[in-house]
């Protein structure tokens, strides 16, 4: 996508390697004449933004633009994650909207399907294999988890911790949950929304992109995700000796294919810069409407 939102052709590459930049070698062919041209491609690096609350709401040019930076509180008294699924109740009636899920790193997944269901105004039937494990070590790690956040508020630390504590009394535990999922039902969706996404889209965020993606008229703008997708519930913990911090996952997440997408993430529909992704989708919707 150039800088007025018209949609082109680009040279690019995915790679594992933690390199910045990519020499490479082109043989350029027309008729009888051949050119080799050496050119470099780099990285696109993903968008650093501060973030002093979970959600924003604002409008450029009269297209609602959901800034989601995190799918959980950021601080005990940030509310903002209310007012994003609050809000999904009335983007439905709008013709175009830009999620800017740029750098969010993930939080609850039970935010996810508040949202989905706001918009869509049907329960998210998710299509992910699932299963947790629940023994004495992995209850304990939760616990200590939410006893030291110091993003959520008392009584939502309690309410976590009275949930955590009843999987005690689960006929599986110890061991792992009865495997969940469902066939995912999509709605027709009539609303045009452009997903902006970087490397450090994480975790929940994928799903919110994952399900939102299998709806109609949703369009991916920037880089591939980060990949962080195959396990959940993520806790950490000191090993004594060492004091090295290990995290820990006790959730597994599996796509019904079978198929891994652990650092490689999904895929955009259009390659663009992230820095530069959100004013070149606002000029792409401005040319095509």
């Amino acid at each position: 996508m150039d800088e007025d939102g018209n949609i082109i052709y680009s040279l690019g590459t995915l790679s594992n390697k933690d390199n910045f930049s990519i020499p490479m070698t082109l043989l350029l062919e027309s008729g009888r004449l051949t050119l080799e041209k050496k050119i470099s491609l780099f990285e696109y690096i993903p968008l650093y933004k501060e973030n002093n609350s979970s959600y924003q709401y604002y409008e450029v040019d009269n297209i609602p633009i959901l800034q989601v930076n995190s799918l959980c509180r950021t601080t005990a008294s940030d509310n903002t994650i209310e007012s994003f699924i609050e809000n999904s109740k009335t983007l439905k009636e709008k013709d175009t909207v830009i999620i800017d899920l740029r750098g969010n790193i993930g939080g609850n997944m039970l935010n996810v399907e508040k949202w989905y269901e706001g918009f869509t105004g049907t329960k998210l039937r998710k299509d992910i294999i699932e299963s947790g494990l629940y023994t004495n070590t992995s209850i304990d790690l939760s616990k200590d988890k939410f006893e030291s956040k110091e993003n959520e508020p008392d009584n939502i630390k309690d309410d976590c911790l009275e949930t955590i504590s009843r999987y005690e009394n689960k006929r599986y535990f110890p061991g792992w949950s009865p495997i969940e999922y469902v066939d995912f039902k999509p709605i027709d969706n009539k609303t045009n929304i452009f997903i902006l996404m970087d490397k450090k889209t994480s975790s929940a965020a994928e799903f919110l992109i994952y399900y939102l993606k299998k709806l109609n008229n949703v369009t991916l703008i920037g880089t591939n995700s980060n990949g962080c997708m195959l396990t959940g519930n993520c806790n950490s913990a000191v090993l004594p000796y060492s004091n090295i911090r290990i995290s820990i996952s006790h959730k597994i997440y599996i796509n019904r294919d079978f198929h891994n997408i652990d650092g490689l993430g999904i895929l955009p529909d259009l390659w663009v810069k992230p820095g530069q992704s959100l004013n070149k989708v606002i000029n792409h919707i401005k040319k095509v409407s």
